[in-house]
């Protein structure tokens, strides 16, 4: 059974951007509800909703090179209608940790933002060619082979994204996602410049995010960013105030767990301990 196409019909590239986001937790239907009510007051209102798939690869297990490194390689097909047809439009997308002038990893901060820059289309499917050509022969072909296998029959149900070149990677997850999207009406608004994104996955796990995305060129604006980042804080602050239940969870005390580590956590856990100790989870 396919449930999208293989080719890569979002090809065109649109250029790098520097995300900025910062995840909240939404622990149950309640607490969906007080985020709805406390969003509209702030002036937020649903722009659209959307269907997508993400599929990350990687190298065999147990060499998850790039995600260790905090280099996420992905194919994200759309739901999308044409006419009265409903189809799938797919694009290869990188997600790359940025790193401090030290060496050391920044994109995780100590409260929870994280800083990503993203490629999609030609630049994506350029940069993992690049990066796959740069890496030479890590693994064994055996051992390479024999993890593909195992891999691939993970997802037997669903044609494989392919990417010519990069016949080396091997799907790792797969994931549905249903996604609505919040924007301010207010164009002069304190929060005008983020828009807020709540997803809810095929396996039930539910999360929120704001984000300000920076094109690259003033991706090396210091003030600019800083100022996104207080105003992430701000609003996640405002909404996580609104998503505490009755119960005796606090806000401070629910942990934020993404789409990608909350399904590495019950279903790869090996590859989820490997992205702890590497420090990118």
């Amino acid at each position: 059974m396919s449930t999208h196409s293989i080719e890569d019909t979002l090809s065109s590239s649109e250029g790098p951007e520097l995300e900025i986001e910062k995840k909240f937790s939404i622990p149950d239907a309640e607490a969906a509800k007080k985020m709805e009510k406390r969003l509209a007051s702030l002036g937020f209102e649903v722009t659209r909703r959307e269907d997508f798939v993400d599929w990350y690869f990687d190298l065999p297990p147990p060499h998850w090179h790039f995600s260790l490194m905090d280099c996420w390689f992905r194919y994200r097909e759309k739901k999308v209608k044409v006419m009265n047809n409903w189809g799938w439009k797919g694009a290869w997308q990188v997600k790359r940790g940025q790193k401090k002038e030290d060496g050391g990893d920044d994109t995780m901060e100590n409260d929870g933002m994280t800083v990503y820059e993203e490629l999609q289309g030609k630049d994506a499917k350029e940069l993992i060619l690049n990066m796959l050509s740069e890496l030479g022969d890590i693994i064994p072909a055996d051992d390479e082979t024999s993890s593909s296998s195992a891999s691939n029959n993970m997802h037997y149900d669903y044609d494989i994204p392919y990417l010519a070149g990069a016949e080396r990677l091997v799907p790792f997850a797969r994931l549905e996602t249903f996604r609505t999207c919040y924007e301010t009406t207010k164009s002069d608004g304190e929060f005008s410049s983020l828009k807020v994104d709540v997803d809810k996955t095929n396996f039930g796990h539910m999360v929120g995010e704001v984000e300000a995305v920076i094109k690259d060129d003033d991706a090396d604006d210091k003030m600019q960013v800083d100022a996104a980042k207080k105003q992430i804080t701000k609003l996640v602050n405002l909404i996580s105030s609104e998503c505490a239940t009755t119960s005796t969870t606090a806000p401070d005390s629910m942990a934020a767990i993404g789409k990608l580590e909350y399904y590495l956590m019950n279903n790869q856990p090996e590859h989820y301990n490997a992205c702890v100790k590497a420090g990118v989870i």
